[in-house]
């Protein structure tokens, strides 16, 4: 059975009987959750195509997705009377109709700045709105705190700002691991050096995971040699992510981000670079389906944006920074086949600053929510989490 054979069937069968009695009591280890960041912000209106809408095929005469039953080879896959899902994702349209994946528009944050670094900043620290900036504490880092102070990793080159805090934090590197192994006793010594510190058993962890890393890359490299490029890169990095993930019982919650989003110029619609940038993106995503095995089960993904696109395309065949997006939330146990949380119509009399989609689901109370779900966690741990945010039941899990 190959990889998508497993996405369709695999997936979708034995593995999903679990699912409503999954969040029960997750034992240790056992419950995985991992955060995607879509660094540049996506345009959620080319992956969940408002079909519907006329407003949206005036806007954007160049770059909308086809409609459903349009005879276009290239037309988006229908999912209800209003929304599509473009042909490039579909890795994510097989676990969405296996109901494991869901997908809520309008979602994002407060932040109107449409500045990316200090968009992914905020919504990295999940603060409360309004409220002091404290760039040493991050969302995933007082999840971590909350549930005992463990089970924390970051497959990024440096340590992400959500995962900043009072916990320590393993930040494990994807990128390069094949060409930069550590050299012969450089591990030993830097133990050496942490030998009865507190971050001692960080480091170890830390040292083991870049050999196994440099050890897969460098197979996989043997095994089939390709082209550089986002998608396939992150593919190659979503299979790794899912065997760590899979097999260290400590590393259960995790962060791992993806460029190339930031879409100005040449978008596209169902043929493009933003197409590309989809298809490799779910197609990293069923790989880490796959390689979680029966432990998908148990495992939520949350893949988000610092903020969404225009609702309406610029001179140059792209779009330009806006308000909101579109979440994903995938898993096993996922109440999925759905579009979840607060809608409105498409159309230019519910536009954001008559320009940009609005942001009706705060993707703080969506993160809440799941978190309340799949780990018990009470009003007062969730407010340690997301000071500030609204309890809402997203019916996600």
């Amino acid at each position: 059975m190959d990889r998508r054979e497993f996405v369709r069937a695999g997936i979708g069968g034995a593995l999903a009987l679990a699912g409503a009695r999954l969040w029960a009591a997750p034992a240790a280890g056992a419950t995985k959750f991992l955060v995607v960041m879509l660094r540049g912000a996506y345009d959620g209106a080319s992956l969940l195509v408002p079909y519907s809408s006329e407003f949206y095929y005036r806007s954007r005469p160049r770059i909308a997705v086809p409609r459903p039953g349009s005879g276009d080879p290239n037309a988006a896959i229908r999912l209800d009377a209003d929304w599509a899902l473009n042909a490039a994702a579909k890795d994510l349209h097989a676990l969405y109709t296996r109901k494991q994946a869901a997908l809520v528009p309008f979602c994002g944050s407060s932040d109107t700045s449409r500045s990316h670094f200090q968009a992914q900043d905020l919504m990295e620290m999940g603060q409360r709105e309004g409220g002091s900036t404290d760039y040493s504490s991050g969302f995933l880092n007082r999840l971590v705190e909350a549930l005992g102070g463990s089970g924390g990793v970051a497959f990024t080159n440096n340590l992400t700002l959500a995962f900043k805090g009072s916990v320590p934090v393993p930040n494990v590197s994807l990128r390069g691991g094949a060409k930069n192994p550590l050299p012969q006793g450089e591990g030993e010594r830097i133990a050496a050096m942490y030998e009865g510190t507190p971050l001692a058993a960080v480091a170890a962890s830390g040292i083991e995971t870049r050999r196994e890393v440099s050890e897969q890359l460098m197979n996989e490299m043997a095994e089939s040699a390709r082209g550089a490029g986002p998608a396939r890169a992150f593919e190659a990095r979503a299979r790794l992510v899912g065997k760590l993930m899979r097999g260290k019982p400590a590393y259960s919650i995790g962060f791992v981000d993806v460029g190339g989003w930031d879409t100005h110029v040449d978008q596209g619609a169902a043929q493009g670079s933003l197409a590309t940038n989809l298809e490799g993106l779910t197609l990293g995503l069923s790989a880490y389906a796959e390689e979680m095995g029966p432990m998908w089960p148990g495992t939520i993904v949350v893949v988000m944006s610092e903020f969404g696109r225009t609702a309406r395309e610029n001179g140059n065949r792209g779009t330009d920074h806006g308000h909101g997006s579109t979440l994903w939330v995938l898993g096993g146990g996922v109440a999925g086949g759905r579009i979840a949380g607060a809608q409105v119509a498409v159309d230019e009399a519910h536009l954001y600053q008559n320009r940009d989609f609005p942001v009706l689901n705060d993707y703080r109370s969506v993160l809440a929510h799941l978190f309340a779900r799949v780990y018990g966690l009470d009003a007062a741990r969730l407010e340690r989490v997301f000071p500030g945010a609204k309890a809402q039941d997203f019916r996600l899990v």
